[in-house]
């Protein structure tokens, strides 16, 4: 008996060891007519596994170190084994010395076509596209570790994007992955492209120094911080005038918006009307959204 309980206690910390993403993960079917709604949960389920089980990242990763992530999966349209959906995708990671998590990665991507039958196990392979859920699933889950990397050190998700690159190059030609899909530049095609593109290095630098530099000394010297924080987003700025388009660039902000007007409210008068400027430029459809700093 006890060799079994041993046994038992060997494979569950051997699965903690493995898991490296803290992943929650939410599938809405709401609006969909079905006989079998189980079929859903079973989804969400075995999504949710896939994410948390599987070993994504080649170094150690602590129980503390988990990347957390958030999957919301809207079902808009389902028949038999065929499903569409718009997801919503977001991950944070910790700041240095708090209990906050700063957000990283939010994007809405509205074009995810994808088979599953209830039971069905979540077939996966690195160099193949061997089921269509995961390989949406695994491209999502390079980048944010990616993305999660580049913050730790420069250019530190680089293998992470190669990966989300190769499983890009695997689907394209299926609906969602090509370049003109979806909401034109703001797709799946653009975000690896525009990561992994040298025009864009200094947005990699900037969310190096955002969060090395400055959120994580924030407890520390929060002026010192806003003024990293503030020199991050006049790197970005150095291309954003050049490409004002970018996807890549609206995952930033999307991701930022809220963090950087409570940042900069507490600053000093100089400063906010220097960080309502900057990010009036960077960001002009939420200019309105900004002018909260004065308040």
């Amino acid at each position: 008996m006890r060799y079994i309980q041993a046994i038992v206690f060997f494979l569950v910390a051997l699965n903690m060891q493995a898991q490296d993403l803290q992943c929650n993960v939410q599938v809405v079917a709401d609006n969909i007519q079905a006989s079998n709604k189980a079929i859903f949960q079973e989804l969400q389920n075995s999504i949710s596994q896939f994410m948390n089980q599987r070993k994504w990242i080649s170094d150690k990763v602590q129980i503390q170190e988990k990347i957390n992530c958030n999957f919301v999966i809207n079902i808009t349209k389902f028949s038999i084994d065929q499903f569409e959906a718009e997801v919503n995708i977001t991950s944070s990671r910790p700041v240095y010395g708090t209990t906050y998590n700063s957000p990283i990665f939010q994007h809405f991507d509205q074009e995810w076509f994808f088979s599953y039958a209830q039971f069905q196990s979540l077939d996966y392979q690195e160099n193949a596209n061997v089921m269509k859920l995961t390989t949406l699933l695994a491209f999502y889950a390079n980048v944010i570790i990616g993305l999660d990397f580049d913050t730790y050190a420069p250019e530190g998700g680089q293998v992470y994007y190669n990966k989300a690159l190769q499983l890009r190059n695997l689907a394209q030609g299926s609906a969602g992955w090509n370049p003109s899909d979806g909401r034109g530049n703001r797709n799946k095609y653009y975000i690896i492209d525009q990561l992994l593109n040298d025009r864009f290095k200094p947005l990699r630098s900037a969310l190096y120094h955002y969060h090395m530099v400055g959120m994580d000394k924030f407890k520390d010297d929060n002026d010192l911080s806003r003024k990293a924080i503030y020199e991050s987003l006049e790197k970005i700025r150095s291309i954003q005038e050049q490409l004002p388009n970018s996807v890549i660039f609206k995952v930033f902000f999307n991701s930022k918006r809220q963090e950087l007007i409570n940042i900069y409210q507490k600053a000093d008068a100089g400063m906010k009307n220097r960080a309502i400027d900057l990010l009036g430029k960077l960001d002009p459809s939420n200019l309105t959204s900004y002018e909260k700093i004065k308040q």
